[in-house]
């Protein structure tokens, strides 16, 4: 369970009946109808919360309705969805980690890792590897190589290559470019297999490798040390921040 929602039509022990785990959000709905009306308890079980240090949302709707009124409001509605919405990202971080991989890009404020952030606020912990580990893996070919050859024609098939307005003299010949194509493309599997892990590697013998580090959301360094020397991560942030992963 990640989050918890009361609903009461009338008043019925609010401090017995409320849901006191300290770290699920949690929201009270307190029916407006026209008889035994849920503004009492919604009042009395807010009160009890806040009393006992428990955060709480209470949510009240704008018409009386009749008592057998089975019908959500839409002002109602809204705000339980706002609940749910926000109940659930804070259960799916929780207990979660932010991966770093590398450090501070070209010393961006806004790249600096803040751990106490993630862990006070967030409730993620934080994790880091070097990205010389990207390039581990790529040498020793710890991913899963039918899926890179899948990846790899799909990535033929729907990324259209632009226009290269290089000068000529440092325009790439195309074998540079076709190896560059499956560098992005291993790049983005052993970021995922880094974030989430992946069990086909411990069938090939990497066990601890397989088992990712429990990421929710990562970041890569990049610029410069990365991209004045190899393919830069755009095609792996494309593919990872979007719905193709």
């Amino acid at each position: 369970m990640g989050i918890s929602l009361s609903v009461t039509p009338c008043w019925c022990y609010g401090a017995e009946t409320m849901d006191m785990h300290p770290d699920r959000p949690k929201a009270i709905w307190g029916f407006n109808g026209t008889e035994r009306p849920g503004a009492v308890y919604l009042a009395a079980t807010l009160a009890a919360h806040n009393q006992k240090g428990l955060p709480a949302f209470g949510i009240y709707g704008r018409d009386v309705q009749d008592m057998g009124d089975s019908n959500i409001p839409e002002d109602v509605k809204d705000k339980l969805l706002r609940f749910a919405k926000a109940g659930l990202a804070v259960a799916m971080m929780k207990g979660k980690s932010y991966l770093a991989i590398g450090s501070v890009s070209m010393g961006i404020g806004g790249s600096i890792v803040n751990p106490d952030f993630f862990q006070k606020y967030l409730g993620i912990r934080n994790e880091y590897v070097d990205s010389t580990e990207v390039l581990r893996r790529m040498k020793l070919g710890i991913y899963d190589q039918s899926e890179f050859e899948r990846a790899l024609q799909w990535t033929k098939e729907h990324c259209t290559e632009g226009a290269d307005y290089n000068q000529d003299k440092n325009i790439k010949p195309r074998d540079e470019k076709d190896e560059d194509w499956e560098f992005v493309v291993k790049m983005t599997m052993i970021i995922r297999d880094l974030m989430v892990g992946n069990t086909k590697l411990a069938d090939m013998g990497f066990q601890e490798e397989a088992l990712g580090h429990n990421a929710i959301v990562s970041g890569f360094q990049g610029q410069r040390q990365w991209t004045d020397f190899l393919p830069n991560g755009d095609f792996s942030e494309a593919i990872l921040n979007s719905s193709f992963d």
